[in-house]
């Protein structure tokens, strides 16, 4: 299973700690690790929060992350919420990209520009969005996404891989079954936010509810691989 570790927003802009939410994936067995890009005006009411103002992250910021990551031999990319940082995006020759669940409705236009790119995009489809209308492009993973931060178990859906558009989850839910339910469906791919420590808990970072830590990223790592080796040899 290829794993993308989500860091975004849960290092609390500080890039010590995001080099370190790097690091631990690559030691975990995550693929690649992820971040997000978008300027804080964008998920704040006005006034803009300062805490929320303190995480937008500058394309140096940026830079620098996936610099470290390219040192420690993991690739490292964002989710681009509008067109400058996109720009970015492009800029540092990103191995890949990402839609995020909620730009179907709030920028499609920047959906269909990046999907259009000729480039691997993830892109997350929310679980109530009509997926007869997606429009399925080549180069995209297609993911199935609950949008709800975090899922509580008896929220969780997982699809089955061989029949439908999704290659992969984007997973919110709490602890790790979702994504081993995925993988032993057939997934191929998982998106999952990272956490150093369940307790950095802000009203704005609850993607640390449903992340996963350094020990859970390695059992799934190990799970899924062997659930592969099963499947193939079934």
């Amino acid at each position: 299973m290829f794993i993308v570790s989500e860091i975004s927003p849960q290092f609390g802009n500080d890039l010590d700690i995001a080099e370190q939410m790097i690091l631990e994936s690559k030691m975990g067995g995550a693929n690649a690790a992820k971040l997000q890009l978008y300027p804080a005006e964008m998920f704040s009411p006005e006034p803009v929060d300062p805490y929320v103002k303190s995480r937008e992250l500058s394309f140096d910021d940026f830079k620098r992350l996936k610099t470290y990551g390219d040192k420690i031999g993991l690739p490292v990319f964002a989710t681009a919420f509008d067109e400058e940082r996109l720009g970015w995006c492009l800029d540092v020759d990103q191995a890949y990209y990402k839609i995020a669940a909620r730009q179907h409705k709030e920028n499609p236009a920047l959906v269909d520009k990046i999907t259009s790119m000729g480039k691997t995009v993830f892109v997350s489809v929310p679980h109530d969005y009509d997926v007869a209308s997606v429009d399925v492009r080549e180069g995209c993973i297609y993911l199935h996404c609950i949008v709800q931060y975090p899922t509580l178990l008896e929220d969780v859906s997982v699809p089955t891989f061989h029949d439908t558009i999704f290659e992969g989850i984007s997973d919110h839910s709490l602890g790790i079954a979702a994504a081993l339910i995925a993988a032993a469906r057939g997934a191929k791919y998982l998106e999952k936010h990272y956490t150093i420590n369940y307790a950095w808990q802000r009203s704005n970072e609850k993607a640390h509810l449903g992340a996963m830590t350094l020990e859970d990223l390695r059992t799934i790592k190990r799970i899924s691989s062997d659930m592969e080796r099963i499947l193939a040899a079934d």
